[in-house]
């Protein structure tokens, strides 16, 4: 897997694998219960919603897909960036995704529309991890 995410009721693990699926995995019994299929290249990260509705994901292919964490659906796909998606993460408040990518740029993108808000340069090697403070 080449990236992992804890549901917040911690029940469930999500990763997100080379072989460009998102699998969710029973925590408790270490059961797969669902293989979701969308991504057409490596899935280079995950994240879930602080609600636990919804999964994000990013990677090779160069776009974002949000899930329905409960049915497996895909809600939305948007292409991101010029070149893979490295890291993504949620924003506390559920409304936002901030995505680095290896085209050396961070990006705010509207979690209901796929609307990019903004876009960060200046990096001059690829964005590997993003990280948002609590407050």
């Amino acid at each position: 897997a080449h990236s992992v995410a804890v549901t917040p009721d911690d029940a469930h693990i999500v990763s997100g694998s080379g072989d460009a699926t998102i699998k969710i995995w029973n925590l408790m019994n270490g059961k797969e219960e669902r293989t979701l299929y969308g991504h057409t290249d490596a899935v280079r990260s995950v994240a879930v919603t602080l609600d636990g509705l919804r999964i994000v994901s990013g990677g090779e292919d160069r776009r974002i897909i949000v899930w329905n964490l409960e049915t497996g659906n895909e809600e939305r796909s948007f292409a991101a960036h010029a070149d893979y998606i490295r890291a993504l993460t949620v924003t506390p408040d559920g409304t936002r995704v901030i995505s680095g990518s290896w085209d050396k740029t961070i990006k705010v993108w509207n979690l209901g529309t796929g609307v990019e808000e903004r876009a960060f340069s200046g990096h001059t090697g690829g964005v590997q991890s993003v990280v948002i403070s609590p407050n």
